[in-house]
C-alpha cells in the first residue's frame, strides 16, 4: 500500500491555499466586468508563494522556477473556473 507523506499533504494543502487565493482575485476581475489574465495572475500568485518553501527529508521541493510553474497552472485553473463555459 502507497502512503503519502505527511510533507507532500502539507504541501498539497497550501497549494490548495493559493488557488482559493488565485480564484477569489480572479472573480473579483470578472465582478468588475473584465476577464482574469491567467499570465497577470500567475505573476500576481507567484509572488504571494515566494516565502513558501516546502521540504520534505530537508530537501526544498519548490525553487523558483518550480514556483513560477505551480503559479501558472494554479492562475489557469482558477481562471478557467471563474470564466464562462465555451460552448
Amino acid at each position: 500500500m502507497f502512503g503519502v507523506p505527511p510533507a507532500i499533504i502539507g504541501m498539497l494543502q497550501k497549494m490548495g491555499e493559493f488557488l482559493q487565493a488565485a480564484i477569489v482575485r480572479a472573480t473579483q476581475d470578472v465582478a468588475k466586468g473584465l476577464r482574469p489574465n491567467p499570465d497577470e495572475l500567475a505573476d500576481w500568485l507567484r509572488s504571494e508563494m515566494e516565502s513558501w518553501e516546502p521540504e520534505m527529508k530537508k530537501r526544498r521541493l519548490a525553487d523558483p522556477e518550480t514556483r513560477k510553474a505551480a503559479a501558472r497552472f494554479l492562475a489557469g485553473v482558477a481562471c478557467n473556473l471563474v470564466s464562462p463555459a465555451s460552448p
